[in-house]
């Protein structure tokens, strides 16, 4: 696993060109979730016991806006970032995982992975495509339930996703591109 992170220094960042994101904060797409939404992360606020691995190890920043994987820094698609839930949650009624994200310009990763496990390892994932997003406007991107798989290395004891024990969520890019990774990751949540 990765280390706890650490915040950047304002001059990284700003070397980065993070300063066309500076609008995510204020953006109208991401919105309190409501009845039928269920908030899994806001990586806009607490994000000390999130851990990165792969390439994004120690080249993700966490600003106001979320968390923005640098690519010009050598992140690439084989990296993710995730959490342990204090408790399980129970996704056994929702029908999809939604991402609210912005691409950074210089991204040329097309698209990106949320992973689930259960409460015995078991990872379940689904990919969204990201490459015709416009870079620095923060948009949701769904992923249906029905179309997470199994991840063939995190099997767990059974191989089988119980969705009413989620314990663990992870954002991750696509694992096959050796090109930079740019993107601003700002909520993650389930709907119903």
């Amino acid at each position: 696993m990765g280390y706890p992170m650490k915040i950047l220094s304002p001059s990284l960042i700003l070397s980065c060109g993070l300063l066309l994101l500076a609008g995510l904060r204020a953006a109208e797409p991401v919105k309190p979730a409501s009845d039928d939404t269920l908030s899994i992360a806001d990586l806009r606020s607490d994000t000390s016991a999130i851990f990165q691995y792969g390439t994004w190890e120690g080249k993700v920043a966490v600003t106001k806006s979320g968390l923005v994987v640098l690519g010009a820094k050598g992140a690439q698609g084989a990296g993710g970032f995730g959490h342990d839930l204090g408790a399980p949650l129970d996704l056994t009624a929702v029908t999809d995982i939604e991402l609210a994200l912005a691409v950074v310009p210089g991204n040329e990763v097309p698209q990106v992975t949320i992973a689930l496990n259960d409460a015995d390892g078991t990872q379940f994932s689904a990919h969204i495509t990201i490459d015709q997003l416009i870079p620095g406007q923060p948009v949701w991107v769904r992923a249906r339930k029905a179309d997470f798989q199994l991840n063939p290395g995190e099997k767990g004891k059974d191989s089988e996703m119980n969705w009413s024990k989620v314990t663990r969520w992870h954002l991750q890019g696509d694992w096959n591109t050796k090109k930079p990774c740019a993107v601003a990751f700002i909520a993650l949540r389930a709907r119903k």
